[in-house]
């Protein structure tokens, strides 16, 4: 067999013989072996290593799918033959220099490295390049040989060991080293991207062909024992493909089965040959004596929980009928190697499931379900086998798929967790308690991936719970934004929130009924009485606010976001409890499904968002690696607003935009958060084209925030446009909404400042004077820094003379404890400005700060006509430089453009799609977008410009 799968590889044999001697002479290279399974690859390299022998150090391993997860076991298989006999003076000479950073890998020793170590990977790499050339060259002084290191089947090499491989190929050229590899393309890697690299790396490549006709016919003669026909041969080359091993496998099936390689029965071999190869192991199979095909379906049924006792508990084989039927099974060709039975390829698997009859794989799935219970294997294991099972469940049955769904949901897999308890819903009867249980775990499931279906079950599995207790757990499954969007949700938790508080104060103070209130006056937030309310219990609380617990920290997030809202409390107040908070407060996915929220909105008005930021990036990789959009959605349009508040506004208009196009209507907070952040925008840029497209994306929503900001942008609008009667008439009546909600702090919306800004530009002074001494009497009261340096802006922009350049002097003294830079630049520009006016020696010193202040925010103020302005510069945004890619990031994002999903572009690169997320992230990262919907527009707009 060894010759046979030799055969036509004169060519490669001869390359492969150039690669050895140059190596002798000091060429050192990588050669790389590729070709399907079976074409002759381990051959090849076992032929060049025995050439080698006799000239140089040989070192061997080889890579296997139950090892590939062993860090540096392909190394240690290299090394450790020849250090084993190693006398301690040749240690000593092979681990000198750097070479000593990796003696303790090998044999155990204390400072091994494996994959919890803390040693540096590229200590290890360049320790590991050192005990090659030590061992190529002796070392100092010591007696050398040239290095032949031969790896089989590199797919399944582990992955640091792929890494050292690829980072030697490197570093080959003037050593004596030859590495010589051989993997199949045809076979999942462990790593697909480092295969590459090595291939890359200048590699000599030798791609074994399938054999000629005349080859084929070659070996058959050898198989045969006589010469062999061409029609035969050529027969028999069209079915095999020329693979030498799928050949040889045949020819000995045919000669088994009595065929001789005569001209008279090629055509009889040549359609005979098709079905017997796609059909022999199901035949071979299916001609068993009962006990080895009842193993084989056991072994489909338990798939990768197949182990010797449950596979023959299941089949019902004792240990002798067993062992005797799973050695038919290797004689058969269906076992792959290896200590766990497991079947050669998925075909064979799929071929034994489709000839079980229904009622049998569902009686088996529901004995491996029992089995698997009883032996105590994980919920989720003992559900998959229920999942085959479509009726009847027992009590025990619908308990374990509950505890799987909850195992699911526990590790972020909410798709698997509805399914295990649709399944359980299947014969619940209607209306029944049980039933209602089932629909608030669904809704559970249901809530990362559906909101809209989770909150309908919710709705509908709470009349079905007797307990008060389990129907205001029930509604606590409703984001309270939902609430706040759908009447008839808002209702329901507001009446199970009355039935808990009628329960007494132990219920009404408890944890269930700390977030019921937290979620009811969510509810109120645009009712001044109630805000006042919430501003009072607050404070009521003195000192010993509840931070300690969940519920607590929620109902403090409404409750110091309602004082925000009144302005009844300090910017300096909120933002020291919201430290508490997040002291506390994990950063959780789950909170986008609370009132905390809010929290983070609070801190941007209180200008201390800053530090939150890691918190929310925490929270959105969690979110990510859940594959929870919504969530990932609300926490990117909580970023917007951060980066705004920053500055950053390049960064958050991108997100936002984002945000607007792609959240949902089941996440209507997403979409209010990111249009609040474009209208703000907006109004800082004058920008026409944005301020449109935020009245054109604003949803049909009583929400205050989006009605404001609507309202606001449309001022802006009128302003631009020069209607400025109208311009004032939009700005003064969204103060007016405000207020009669009992939205008074000026960090809200700069309404006043506008209105004050156009009566100045009308000759309405008097009125501007009002408006900017109200405005900064709110500043003051509330006291962050950007607020009230703005207010101090405001009132030296409308206020002539040195009185005015004091204004603008104390609003940057102000704003440069601000995190929003923006306004500290556009105030640098109006003091600079007025000081020119005025002949100041420092003016220009100002409009530089201001200019430099802008530019490292991307952002730039518009040069123009400056008596058109209306409330200061207008911004103007520069488009983020497009970072250096690296090729795989350019192949990825041409495939993104061009609508791929993650999966397809993962199937079509051949590596995990998690590889094509980091590589996205990566990317979004360097081109300062938000996501794929941004990356799509962003490029999408350059190359249409381009």
């Amino acid at each position: 067999m060894s010759e046979s799968m030799l055969l036509e590889r004169e060519k490669e044999l001869a390359r492969a013989e150039q690669a050895v001697q140059a190596a002798l002479a000091g060429n050192g290279s990588m050669m790389a072996v590729i070709g399907p399974p079976g074409v002759g690859k381990s051959a090849l390299l076992r032929t060049l290593a025995d050439a080698a022998t006799p000239h140089a150090r040989v070192l061997r391993a080889g890579g296997t799918l139950l090892e590939q997860d062993f860090a540096f076991g392909v190394v240690q298989q290299l090394f450790e033959p020849i250090l084993a006999g190693a006398e301690k003076d040749r240690w000593d000479t092979w681990f000198q220099g750097t070479a000593s950073l990796v003696q303790g890998m090998f044999f155990g020793e204390s400072h091994a490295i494996g994959p919890n170590r803390s040693l540096r990977q590229e200590s290890v790499l360049q320790g590991l390049n050192s005990l090659i050339a030590n061992l190529s060259e002796g070392g100092e002084g010591g007696e050398g040989r040239a290095l032949v290191v031969v790896v089989d089947d590199l797919q399944w090499a582990d992955a640091p060991s792929l890494r050292w491989l690829a980072y030697l190929a490197r570093r080959l050229d003037g050593t004596r080293v030859l590495v010589a590899a051989a993997f199949s393309e045809e076979c999942a890697a462990s790593d697909p991207m480092l295969l590459r690299e090595i291939v890359a790396s200048g590699a000599r490549t030798l791609h074994p062909r399938p054999l000629s006709v005349g080859g084929v016919r070659r070996l058959i003669g050898e198989e045969f024992g006589e010469s062999c026909d061409l029609e035969f041969a050529r027969a028999c080359h069209e079915v095999s493909g020329g693979n030498p091993a799928s050949l040889a496998a045949m020819l000995h099936r045919l000669r088994t089965a009595g065929f001789q390689p005569v001209a008279a029965r090629a055509g009889e071999v040549h359609a005979a040959s098709q079905p017997f190869l796609r059909d022999r192991r199901m035949f071979c199979l299916g001609i068993q004596p009962v006990v080895v095909r009842d193993l084989a379906q056991a072994m489909v049924v338990l798939g990768d929980l197949a182990e010797p006792e449950l596979i023959s508990e299941l089949a019902g084989l004792d240990s002798i009928d067993y062992k005797s039927a799973m050695q038919t099974l290797d004689r058969l060709g269906l076992l792959a190697g290896g200590e766990s039975p497991r079947f050669v390829h998925q075909s064979v698997r799929y071929g034994i499931e489709s000839g079980m009859s229904t009622d049998t794989r569902a009686s088996m799935h529901r004995r491996a379900a029992s089995l698997l219970h009883t032996v105590g294997h994980p919920a989720e294991h003992v559900a998959d086998q229920l999942l085959q099972v479509t009726a009847g469940y027992e009590a025990w049955e619908i308990g374990v798929l509950r505890a799987a769904a909850g195992a699911a949901l526990e590790r972020g897999a909410g798709r698997k967790a509805a399914r295990y308890i649709r399944h359980a819903l299947l014969d619940r009867p209607p209306d029944s308690e049980a039933r209602g249980r089932l629909l608030v775990d669904l809704a559970a499931a249901e809530r990362g991936f559906d909101l809209a279906s989770s909150v309908t079950h919710i709705s509908q599995a709470v009349p079905m719970l007797t307990s008060v207790t389990e129907r205001a757990e029930a509604v606590l499954w409703i984001p309270p934004a939902i609430g706040t969007v759908n009447p008839s949700s808002g209702a329901l938790v507001q009446d199970v929130a009355r039935q808990l508080h009628e329960r007494g104060p132990s219920y009404a103070q408890g944890d269930l009924g700390l977030r019921l209130e937290a979620r009811t006056r969510c509810l109120g937030m645009q009712d001044a009485a109630h805000l006042g309310a919430a501003a009072d219990r607050l404070r009521g609380f003195g000192a010993e606010v509840p931070v300690s617990t969940g519920s607590g920290r929620e109902l403090l997030a409404v409750l110091a976001y309602a004082a925000t809202m009144t302005g009844e409390v300090t910017a300096a107040e909120i933002s020291a409890l919201a430290g508490r908070i997040l002291e506390r407060e994990p950063p959780r996915a789950g909170h986008a499904y609370t009132a905390l929220p809010l929290l983070v909105q609070a801190l941007v008005l209180a200008d201390t968002a800053a530090s939150v930021t890691p918190w929310l990036e925490a929270m959105r990789e969690q979110a990510q690696r859940q594959e929870l959009e919504g969530v990932i959605a609300l926490v990117n349009a909580e970023r917007s607003m951060i980066l705004r508040a920053s500055g950053h506004v390049v960064q958050a208009r991108s997100t936002a935009l984002s945000v607007a196009d792609n959240a949902g209507s089941s996440w209507p907070e997403a979409r209010t958060l990111s249009i609040w952040t474009l209208a703000m925008i907006a109004l800082e840029t004058q920008d026409v084209e944005l301020g449109e497209r935020v009245i054109r994306t604003s949803p049909e929503s009583g929400d205050l925030r989006v009605v404001v900001a609507h309202r606001m942008v449309r001022g802006m609008l009128d302003a631009v446009r020069g209607d400025l009667p109208a311009a004032l008439h939009r700005f003064l009546d969204s103060g007016r909404q405000l207020s009669r909600c009992g939205w008074t702090n000026a960090a809200l919306y700069p309404w006043r400042v506008w209105a004050a800004a156009v009566n100045h530009r009308l000759g309405r002074v008097q009125a501007a004077t009002e408006l900017a001494d109200e405005e900064y009497a709110f500043a003051w009261a509330w006291g962050a820094p950007a607020t009230y340096g703005r207010a101090l802006r405001l009132r030296g922009m409308i206020t002539p003379g040195e009185e005015g350049v004091d204004l603008l002097k104390r609003a940057v003294e102000t704003l440069r404890r601000s995190e929003d830079r923006i306004e500290l630049s556009r105030t640098l520009t109006l003091l600079g400005r007025r000081l020119a006016e005025l002949g100041a020696d420092d003016a220009e010193e100002f409009v530089s700060e201001g200019t430099r202040v802008a530019r490292e925010r991307g952002v730039s103020w518009a040069e123009g006509d400056r008596d058109s302005e209306l409330n200061g510069p207008a911004l103007r945004l520069s488009a983020p430089e497009r970072g250096e890619l690296t090729k795989t990031e350019e192949t990825v994002v041409a495939f993104v453009l061009r609508g791929w999903t993650n999966q397809r572009i993962a199937d079509s690169l051949g590596v995990t799609r998690r590889a094509v997320e980091k590589s996205l992230t990566s990317t979004y990262r360097k081109l300062g977008v938000s996501g794929r919907a941004a990356l799509v527009e962003e490029l999408g707009a350059r190359n249409a410009d381009e």
